[in-house]
């Protein structure tokens, strides 16, 4: 009978097979929109638009690690947002060294953007220097200070030496093949390849690791450049993580004293200090630059001059500014005397030029206990070559490298095998509150 030919309805607890069906089918639907979605993020086009500075791009690859990204957009945008507490530095670092802007992707790659990072093989810091490299570089490791974990020293010393290893290889994908292997790997596979020098014809001769490097760094490089249009929302940091001022300390002192000193919290003052291995700054010989929000150093720096307790701070005050005409950050930075790179920083710009009708978020400083408030804002920084000194002069990097080159010879090339391009939670041992989940790169 055709009754018996028809499907029954079984019943289920609170559902009947119907239900389930639609549920199906939404479940299907969704996975295709993603997939669709995939497809047009990773089309081959937009990927070729990228202004990448390594000429061998994998798409295959590079397209798995966006997906990587995609899938976890929360963790995804916690990233971004810890990536914005170091732009500013590395950019300006960038500019000083005179190299591409790209390369402050990196630390997403190396330690997802956390100084505090430590590697299987003990590579540690925002840029995983093991610690054989940092000392030959010219940073401070001791029972009292890993400037592995400074970023501002570690990020001057790994553009250095991103810097050196692009002069000897004078191809970009070589030096990341060096930066994460170790450049005697990367002359070997050279020399296994017959004498080729691209990274397509010595890429079979690297370890995996360092062939998926290049893949990584595009993926992370696109999702920075354009996580708005993925729509991705990272939070902004907190302002005293983001604007912060260095004061030379001298003296022995610890944290305690300094966050009551300045009434900031004891964990913002660690967070702002990750070199320091102990809950005090050390008396060290050329001192300690001590990193303290911005609104607070003038009141350190009171303390320390007089010895006398140190008064109110000041307090941020925010405003927005309507552009009308087609400028650029370091334009508007000039008149507003600011810092282009906390600029860019602020509104979260990926772009120097600023097209009209953007708004932009303006932060300044000022003494809340004067009623005719007193603007206290950065010493004006203009790009213009003659005006960027680096940040750290007593450290000569040309003699750091010099001596690292003639080691290489006398020795056996330490292999820099730091594996930190690997982008999962178990990869890092957490030091400190505030560890993100890591992001699974399996397809």
């Amino acid at each position: 009978m055709l009754a018996d030919q028809l499907p029954k309805i079984v019943s289920y607890p609170m559902m009947k097979v119907p239900v389930l069906l639609r549920a199906s089918f939404v479940i299907v639907l969704c996975l295709a929109f993603q997939l669709l979605q995939a497809n047009k993020v990773l089309d081959k086009s937009s990927l070729e638009a990228l202004q990448t500075i390594v000429n061998d791009i994998d798409d295959e690859h590079v397209a798995k690690y966006i997906d990587a990204f995609l899938r976890h957009p929360e963790t995804t945008e916690e990233l971004l947002t810890r990536g914005q507490r170091y732009f500013p530095l590395i950019e300006k670092e960038l500019t000083v060294q005179g190299l591409p802007d790209a390369l402050k992707v990196l630390p997403l790659i190396e330690s997802r953007f956390d100084p505090m990072a430590i590697s299987r093989v003990g590579a540690a810091g925002l840029w995983q220097f093991m610690a054989a490299t940092a000392r030959e570089l010219g940073l401070r490791i001791d029972a009292y200070v890993d400037e592995r974990r400074d970023p501002a020293k570690a990020t001057r010393a790994a553009l250095s030496y991103l810097n050196y290893l692009y002069t000897k290889y004078n191809d970009w994908s070589l030096a990341f093949a060096a930066y994460n292997s170790g450049p005697g790997r990367v002359n070997r596979a050279i020399k296994l390849a017959g004498g080729e020098s691209s990274f397509a014809a010595i890429k079979a001769f690297l370890p995996e690791e360092t062939r998926q490097y290049i893949p990584k760094y595009i993926a992370a490089q696109y999702i920075i450049q354009y996580h708005k249009d993925l729509g991705l929302k990272p939070a902004y940091p907190e302002l005293d993580l983001v604007w912060t001022g260095t004061v030379l300390l001298n003296r022995e002192m610890s944290i305690t004293k300094i966050a009551e000193l300045v009434n900031v919290p004891t964990d913002l003052i660690i967070d702002l200090n990750p070199s320091l291995k102990r809950q005090y700054v050390p008396k060290l010989s050329q001192g300690f630059d001590l990193v303290l929000p911005k609104r607070v150093t003038p009141t350190f720096q009171y303390f320390l001059d007089t010895d006398e307790a140190p008064g109110p701070s000041f307090a941020y005050r925010t405003m927005e500014i309507m552009i009308d005409k087609k400028v650029t950050v370091f334009e508007i930075a000039g008149l507003l005397k600011l810092d282009p790179y906390l600029l860019k920083s602020w509104n979260q710009l990926t772009e120097d030029v600023i097209e009209p009708g953007v708004q932009l978020i303006i932060h300044e400083l000022y003494d809340p206990s004067q009623m005719l408030t007193q603007t206290i804002s950065p010493k004006p920084f203009i790009k213009e070559k003659s005006n960027l000194q680096p940040l750290a002069p007593a450290i000569d990097y040309r003699q750091n490298l010099l001596r690292l080159i003639d080691r290489q010879r006398t020795r056996t090339e330490e292999t820099i095998n730091w594996n930190l391009h690997q982008i999962n939670i178990g990869y890092y041992k957490g030091i400190g509150p505030g560890r993100i989940p890591g992001l699974s790169t399996k397809p």
